[in-house]
């Protein structure tokens, strides 16, 4: 069975086709080389320099640092073109799309390929990352082609177990080839190891250092909560730091927040690094703050509990029992004032710190593992090929 694992959202992708491989599949990836670059393998496994905007990111400076695997496969979507300015090409690009997809005997489509897997003729399952939470109230033509899209997929992979609430009640799905498996994390990369001289940079010995990976967006991630939070915890702390990344479209909102709060001496602002620098900075914190609004985690939760890290964030029970049969080692914290006392639990008690990310990194290899994932969507794409 040939399958294509058709684009790379959060680079989930790149992690299940790469462990497949390993487990000798006969699976390609199909990348998109005007994608945002965080979806780019590159970001993932090529040693990039620090500071490089994601949203700038062009695809082929970035493999100039990178051996591509021969099984990815590289189009351009021309994400970057207006139609306006080149019709044809675009046009052509969708196409081209299509007719890849018939090599194949089945597909696993990301966003925003199920619009056009559909008009393949080849059997396809649906990744989910996130874009159904759009579904209950777009209305365009593309909405609606994805909703179709979605409609006559042989199976759907739901990876955030927030989304169920809303897959329960779109009529259109078929509840029963809807299916779970979380993101995939290569526990392998993803681990503890020495970062103390990154540490030194941002905090002395006897400092706790907090980080955030999350983008600043405080309607998906609750960067007000964690930054209120924190300013109550400097003042029971004051040898703490927080390290927080500058991007996206509350990057203004939270500095005035910080400033007004008078908090910014003890703020460190870095823009947004690559993976193998991302997973120094998890090493080098005491605990990591994700999200604290949507009820389920994307991939920094899992990478920071993978590298045996503390990790703070808002789960719904309901949702993680349903995915995973049980609940993570995380406090999970929904308010300034959760975020506040689960922080002051963690810092003042190191055993249990250290403990609680032992218990994490356990977690994850049990249900996050690439070996664990990649079986699953080859589950999946068996039964529905």
């Amino acid at each position: 069975m040939r399958i294509l694992i058709l684009g790379n959202m959060a680079n989930d992708g790149y992690a299940v086709a790469k462990e497949l491989r390993k487990m000798n599949k006969d699976v390609d990836l199909a990348v998109n080389s005007s994608d945002f670059g965080m979806a780019l393998p590159e970001w993932e496994d090529a040693e990039l320099s620090h500071g490089i905007d994601p949203y700038l990111a062009d695809g082929n400076t970035m493999r100039k640092y990178w051996i591509r695997p021969p099984w990815i496969r590289y189009f351009d979507f021309m994400n970057r073109t207006h139609w306006k300015n080149q019709l044809w090409g675009k046009i052509k690009s969708r196409i081209d799309v299509i007719k890849m997809m018939r090599e194949y005997d089945i597909v696993e489509t990301h966003v925003p390929f199920s619009i056009y897997s559909q008009f393949s003729g080849v059997p396809y399952v649906v990744y989910d990352a996130g874009w159904i939470r759009y579904f209950p109230y777009s209305r365009g033509i593309r909405d609606k082609l994805a909703r179709r899209g979605y409609s006559k997929a042989k199976s759907i992979i739901i990876t955030n177990p927030d989304t169920f609430e809303i897959s329960d009640g779109l009529p259109y799905l078929d509840k029963k080839k809807i299916f779970f498996s979380p993101f995939a994390i290569d526990t392998d990369k993803y681990r503890p190891m020495d970062a103390r001289e990154l540490r030194s940079q941002y905090a002395k010995d006897d400092e706790i250092l907090l980080f955030s990976p999350s983008r600043q967006s405080w309607k998906e991630k609750g960067n007000d909560k964690m930054i209120r939070a924190f300013a109550r915890f400097a003042k029971q702390m004051p040898g703490s730091k927080f390290i927080m990344v500058a991007w996206s479209e509350d990057e203004q909102n939270s500095k005035s927040l910080v400033e007004s709060l008078g908090i910014s001496d003890k703020i460190i602002w870095i823009k947004p690094v690559p993976k193998n620098q991302l997973i120094r900075y998890y090493n080098a914190a005491d605990i990591i703050l994700d999200q604290f609004v949507l009820g389920s985690w994307g991939t920094s939760t899992p990478e920071a509990m993978a590298c045996g890290k503390p990790v703070l964030m808002f789960y719904k029970k309901e949702y993680i029992l349903r995915a995973f049969g049980k609940e993570p080692p995380i406090l999970s914290s929904l308010s300034d004032d959760d975020i506040y006392s689960n922080l002051l639990k963690i810092a003042k008690d190191p055993e249990y710190a250290a403990d609680m990310g032992n218990k994490s990194r356990e977690w994850i290899i049990e249900t996050h593992s690439s070996r664990v994932v990649a079986q699953r969507h080859l589950e999946i794409l068996q039964k529905s090929a």
